[in-house]
């Protein structure tokens, strides 16, 4: 592709004033903004979606976790299978208890509904909802641990992911 970009014309200056016309609407080239003088820059400074990753062995098992924070929810993967696995909805619900956090129901999107995967679903990311200010989090799931010991290291492990 650089190859070809090398056989295009040069761009010509508009009007004989020796700007290009792209730095005759910004303004001139003196008054170009970093954003308009390089837009990936720009989005860089404020990216739309944050993502973490973390590899780590947790009971002998390796993981992998990422989390992903967009503007209404959060999205995190645990596999120890390299699969997404179980794909479960944690929704806060807006009426709380008299302690004022909120109880949260789990749903099944996707793969086996049995009661330990509700169980391990809303003590894995409780608390990633409740820090992110009662957002909904979508959890995908491939565990060969589910013990509580094993629960609780990897919950530290998604908190190390900390996007929210």
């Amino acid at each position: 592709m650089a190859a070809a970009l090398r056989h295009l014309p040069a761009p010509r200056a508009a009007g004989g004033r020796g700007k290009a016309p792209l730095l005759s609407w910004l303004g001139g080239p003196g008054r170009r903004t970093a954003a308009a003088a390089r837009p990936e820059e720009a989005m860089a400074a404020n990216p739309i979606v944050t993502s973490k990753q973390r590899e780590e062995v947790v009971h002998g098992v390796p993981t992998e976790v990422v989390c992903t924070a967009f503007s209404n929810s959060i999205l995190v993967v645990v596999t120890q299978y390299g699969k997404l696995g179980t794909l479960v909805y944690v929704d806060p619900n807006t009426i709380g208890d008299n302690i004022g956090r909120p109880s949260l129901t789990t749903k099944v999107l996707l793969g086996k509904d049995e009661p330990l995967v509700h169980v391990c679903a809303k003590n894995l990311v409780a608390f990633v909802s409740q820090e992110a200010g009662n957002k909904p989090v979508l959890l995908a799931m491939a565990l060969k641990d589910k013990t509580m010991e094993g629960i609780q290291a990897l919950r530290e492990v998604i908190r190390s992911c900390q996007v929210w």
